[in-house]
C-alpha cells in the first residue's frame, strides 16, 4: 500500500466510525429503531452506562432490553455530538472519544440534559466498524432525573 493509498484508508476508516456513531444517535433519537440501533453493535457488545448511574449490559439482548425500556420511557430524545476524536486506529480495531449533549423528555414530564463523554471501542466487521464497546461517563453533573426516569430495573 503506497503512502497515499494508507491516508485515503485512514480518512474513510475515520468516516465510517463516526458514521457509526451518527447512526446510533439518529436510532436513539428515533425512539423506535431498535434494529437500526442494534445493527451499530458487535454481536457482543458491552454497553457500560456506569458513569452516569445506569446500569453495564453485556450481549446483544441485554442492551437491546435497555433501549426497549428507554424508548417506552420517553416522547423526545435529542443528542448532539461533538469533539470526535480517533485516539487509535488499527487494522481491525480502533478506540475513539467524543462529547455529547443529552436531551430528552419523559413520558412522566422529566426533562433531562446532560454533558457526556463516550468512549468507544470499534472492531471491523465483515459488515463494516460496529461498536464493540460503550462507555459513557458525565462531564458535568448529573440530574436527578436521569437515574428517576431510566434507573429502574
Amino acid at each position: 500500500m503506497t503512502d497515499l493509498e494508507a491516508r485515503i484508508k485512514k480518512i474513510e476508516d475515520r468516516q465510517a466510525l463516526q458514521d457509526v456513531l451518527n447512526a446510533y444517535c439518529k436510532a436513539v433519537d428515533s425512539l423506535t429503531d431498535l434494529d437500526g440501533l442494534m445493527a451499530c453493535f458487535t454481536e457482543a457488545p458491552v454497553f457500560d452506562v456506569t458513569g452516569i448511574g445506569l446500569p453495564r449490559f453485556e450481549g446483544k439482548a441485554a442492551v437491546r432490553g435497555f433501549f426497549e425500556q428507554v424508548f417506552g420511557d420517553m416522547t423526545h430524545h435529542a443528542h448532539l455530538i461533538t469533539n470526535f476524536n480517533v485516539d487509535r486506529l488499527e487494522d481491525d480495531e480502533a478506540f475513539c472519544t467524543n462529547y455529547a449533549i443529552g436531551n430528552g423528555k419523559s413520558k412522566a414530564g422529566l426533562v433531562i440534559h446532560v454533558y457526556v463523554r463516550y468512549k468507544l471501542h470499534f472492531a471491523r466487521t465483515s459488515d463494516g466498524w460496529k461498536m464493540k464497546s460503550f462507555t459513557e461517563d458525565a462531564i458535568m453533573p448529573l440530574p436527578d432525573e436521569l437515574t428517576n426516569v431510566h434507573g429502574r430495573d
